[in-house]
Order: C-alpha cells, then sequence, then structure tokens
C-alpha cells in the first residue's frame, strides 16, 4: 500500500517523464528536454526514497518508537529572532537610502537573528527533553553570544549617548539634559527600590522601554548631524597666522601662568625693564645669547617680570621646498603671559644659524627686547 507522501511523488515523477517525452518530441529542443529530464529524476529519487522510509511513519508493531518520533515532539516554541531579522532588514533598506551606518547595523541584525533562530530551531528539536534541549542550546551559543551581546548593547548605548550629546544645540544645553536624565533615573531607582516584590517581566519592560528611547533619540540626533562646534586656537594657528602680537586673543584666554618642575630644561628667559635675559642651567650668571643645538628638541620657560601681558616669539626661517612652501614652522610663541607667569616653549631649529642671513633670536613683540640664538 503506497503512503500518501509516495503517491504524490510518484505520480510528480510519472507527470514529468511524459512532458519530458511530450516536449522532446513535438518541439524537437535539447535544452528544454534536459531540464524537463533531469526534473523526472529527481521525482523518481525522491519517489523512491520515500517508499523506502514509508513516509517516516512509525509502524504499529514498534510502540516503543511512539515517543521518538517527529510528530510526537513539541512545536517550537515562539521566538522574537524573527522579529530581529525583520528589523534587521527594515533597517538595512533605510540605510540604502539615508547612512552607510545604518545598512551595516541592518546586516548585522540579519545575520545575529537568522543563526539564533537556526540555532534554537535545531535545539528544540534535539531530543525529547526541554531540558536537554536548552542545555544544548546554552553549550553551543554561550561562549559566543554572552560577550558579543555585552560589547554590542554597550557599544550602542555610549554611541547612541554620543549622538544625543553632539546633537544638542549647546554645551550648556548637553549639562542640563543630562543632569535632568541623571536625577529621573535616580527618582525612579528609588520608587523602584521602595516598591517590594516587582516582577521580572515589570522590570525587563521597563529597561526596554528605556533603552529604545535611549537608541530613537541616538538615531534621530545622528540623522539630525552634530552641532557645530568652533575649534579652539592654539598658540600653533596663532604662529600660522602671523598673529603672534602684543595683543590678547582667543589662544591666551585661560592660558596657564605657571610651569610645574621640569628636566632637560634649555634655558629660563626673563623678561624684564624691556629686555631679555637668559639663565642657563649649571652655568652661573646671565647671557647676552643662547646656544641651541641643532635638530633637537629645546624646551625653554619664558618668564614675564614686566607690568604687562608679554609671549616670547622666535622666527625659525625654515628651508623651502620645491615650489617655494616652507618645511616646517615660520615661527613659534607662548600665549600671552601675565605679570609674574611663566609658560614652557619647545622649539626645534633645523638649520644653522650660518644658513640664515637674519640670524635667529628671540624677541617680545611691542617692545625692543631682543636675544640672540645661536646655532651651531
Amino acid at each position: 500500500m503506497f503512503t500518501t507522501g509516495s503517491k504524490l511523488l510518484i505520480g510528480s515523477a510519472a507527470a514529468a517523464w511524459v512532458f519530458a517525452a511530450v516536449y522532446g518530441i513535438a518541439q524537437d529542443g535539447t535544452l528544454g528536454a534536459i531540464g524537463l529530464v533531469s526534473t523526472a529524476v529527481a521525482l523518481s529519487l525522491l519517489a523512491g526514497l520515500n517508499l523506502f522510509v514509508r513516509d517516516s511513519n512509525i509502524s504499529a508493531m514498534e510502540p516503543s518508537a511512539f515517543d521518538s518520533a517527529a510528530a510526537a515532539q513539541a512545536t517550537a516554541r515562539p521566538s522574537l529572532w524573527p522579529l530581529l531579522v525583520g528589523l534587521g532588514a527594515t533597517t538595512m533598506t533605510l540605510g540604502l537610502v539615508t547612512n552607510r551606518t545604518f545598512f551595516t547595523l541592518g546586516l548585522i541584525a540579519v545575520i545575529a537573528g537568522a543563526l539564533e533562530w537556526l540555532v534554537q530551531g535545531w535545539s528544540e528539536r534535539a531530543s525529547g527533553e526541554p531540558n536537554f534541549n536548552s542545555d544544548a542550546r546554552n553549550v553551543m551559543v554561550d561562549p559566543l553570544e554572552l560577550p558579543v551581546a555585552g560589547a554590542v548593547g554597550a557599544a550602542v548605548v555610549v554611541y547612541a549617548f554620543s549622538r544625543v550629546m553632539l546633537g544638542l544645540p549647546t554645551a550648556t544645553a548637553t549639562v542640563a539634559a543630562f543632569s535632568v536624565a541623571g536625577v529621573l533615573v535616580i527618582v525612579v531607582a528609588s520608587l523602584v527600590s521602595a516598591k517590594r516584590g516587582i516582577s521580572r517581566a515589570t522590570m525587563t519592560g521597563a529597561f526596554s522601554i528605556v533603552v529604545l528611547a535611549l537608541v530613537a533619540g541616538g538615531a534621530v540626533a545622528g540623522l539630525n548631524g552634530e552641532r557645530e562646534i568652533e575649534p579652539h586656537h592654539t598658540t600653533g594657528d596663532l604662529a600660522e597666522q602671523n598673529t603672534c602680537t602684543a595683543d590678547e586673543t582667543e589662544a591666551d584666554k585661560d592660558a596657564s601662568q605657571s610651569v610645574a618642575a621640569k628636566s632637560n630644561v634649555a634655558a629660563e628667559i626673563t623678561f624684564a625693564n624691556d629686555d631679555l635675559a637668559v639663565d642657563v642651567p649649571g652655568f652661573d650668571g646671565n647671557f647676552d645669547e643662547l646656544t641651541i643645538v641643532r635638530s633637537n628638541s629645546s624646551n625653554v620657560i619664558f618668564h614675564n617680570q614686566s607690568a604687562a601681558p608679554a609671549r616670547l616669539v622666535i622666527d625659525l626661517h625654515p628651508a623651502v621646498d620645491d615650489n617655494g612652501g616652507p618645511l616646517g614652522p615660520e615661527r613659534v610663541c607662548t600665549a600671552l603671559v601675565e605679570e609674574g607667569g611663566a609658560q614652557l616653549l619647545t622649539i626645534v631649529i633645523n638649520r644653522p644659524s650660518i644658513a640664515v642671513a637674519e640670524g635667529f633670536a628671540f624677541y617680545v613683540p611691542g617692545s625692543n627686547a631682543e636675544l640672540t640664538v645661536v646655532v651651531p
């Protein structure tokens, strides 16, 4: 007696052989006949295999096999992994028209969801014992799932935080917003801790809402773009823009007016009475000129003992390339030093003094103070 599956496959195989013969005779075609013959052969093999296993039915004479039959196994539990796959596919589609980052995240979600779905489906059919199936799944995926999930979760939270922080209009708004968020977290946590016996489902739902709100806020802020942040000017910018003058600039605002104990200081230069004096460690007295080793980094401490703010400047006269452009900074300078203050200046001079017609010298803009620098 033929089983239901065998009847279906035998009938399909017979029809395929008939169609192959009719097509080959009527159309006199080779490609179509080969396709139909291949289909007929495949269906015939499946029909023969199904006849041999009899639709995997268990004989009534083997009642001991009833419990292990596939039909006797519990159906797979509902899973959220298909939802992750669908969410990932939607994110990939969104990323195709917005941002490559969203496409990459969607692709990762699709792969992760598909793999987890596959493992869950396999483990729940591994045996007739639910506990064994659960252990089998955990042994396979826990060593990879737990660290990866933790790292991904932390990265998503941190990235969403950064997008929200950079998306707010000002730094003050960022501080205010996150201060309010911190107060809300403390208040909600206090209310939750005061109530005893809160279910795990309630806690999971509350944290899920918070995470979704954070991720949604990060996505919106990321799409809107970062706020415009003005660059902070430095003394290097002053030198490049040729604004190492006696006037106060943005780079001088809140500049340090003291120098901690330093080792390997080439010299300490003091500006007082419209004059520059240099003190070289290891030598007694002041000098009228300063010798600096060529192509080495030299640290100089500038002390301002005058009655007005001052800055120390030195023109480096760098070599030029084939196009006439400088092969290094043209000058370096300190920030504006208040009366009684000090600043550290690091310089590197790559040319000897004899190669520069003007020579090297420290000077203070707005005064006649100058200190000759000798580079062997």
